[in-house]
């Protein structure tokens, strides 16, 4: 009996059996459909915009009372009485219930700026009351919620980064005031300007300030205005 000849046939079969198993796997992993996060649009009407926007990476949802959980929440719209009771940590009603109760777990919450209902009184609202709902907003953003354009919204929604803690100011800045205009503003960007002895800059509404350029402003006493 030719041992030579088995050993060679057996280590050949074995090697058949290893590769027809791998592409099996491979097979199986390619054909296995990738589960998506879920994601809550907060809205009473139909918004299949808002939906194609999300739903390559998402499985997109419409709120109603049975869900208890998701991953992102987006809200298109806010009216007056929600944004107060949000900024205040009031649950009137299910869905504030079901908003806070996501954020309280650390879910992303995403609203639309365009969905503020009340900046469409800006011209005729007296300027205290627009002011304390301009305060609310900054509330919403120190709880953690985004507030973005609908063309920033995808980008927002799939950025790991947290929106800035900093403290940072809502009203118009004085003229003459350095403006960054980047999406994302980092520790980097804020020692170039401390180091040129610039104490007080203009952000984007929508940029992000990265955890560690936080820490710079809030360490060099700098001053941070949103327009």
């Amino acid at each position: 009996m030719n041992m030579e000849g088995l050993d060679k046939e057996a280590f050949i079969q074995m090697m058949t059996e290893e590769i027809y198993k791998r592409l099996q796997q491979r097979q199986a992993a390619q054909t296995t459909p990738t589960v998506k996060q879920q994601a809550i649009l907060l809205s009473a009407e139909p918004m299949p915009e808002l939906a194609n926007i999300l739903n390559e990476h998402y499985d997109v949802q419409y709120y109603d009372e049975s869900i208890r959980d998701c991953e992102l929440i987006v809200v298109p719209k806010i009216c007056i009485q929600l944004l107060a009771n949000l900024a205040n940590g009031i649950s009137a009603g299910h869905r504030e219930r079901f908003l806070l109760t996501m954020l309280l777990k650390g879910k992303k919450v995403v609203v639309l700026e365009e969905g503020l209902v009340f900046k469409k009184y800006k011209s005729t609202a007296p300027v205290m009351l627009y002011k304390q709902y301009e305060g609310y907003v900054d509330k919403l953003r120190s709880f953690g919620i985004r507030l973005v354009s609908t063309m920033d919204l995808l980008l927002a929604c799939l950025d790991k980064e947290e929106a800035a803690d900093v403290h940072v100011e809502s009203t118009p800045a004085a003229a003459g005031l350095e403006v960054l205009s980047q999406k994302v503003i980092t520790e980097a960007e804020m020692k170039k300007y401390h180091f040129r002895n610039i104490r007080e800059i203009v952000v984007n509404r929508n940029s992000i300030i990265t955890p560690l350029a936080q820490d710079y402003i809030r360490m060099q006493q700098m001053h941070v205005h949103r327009r």
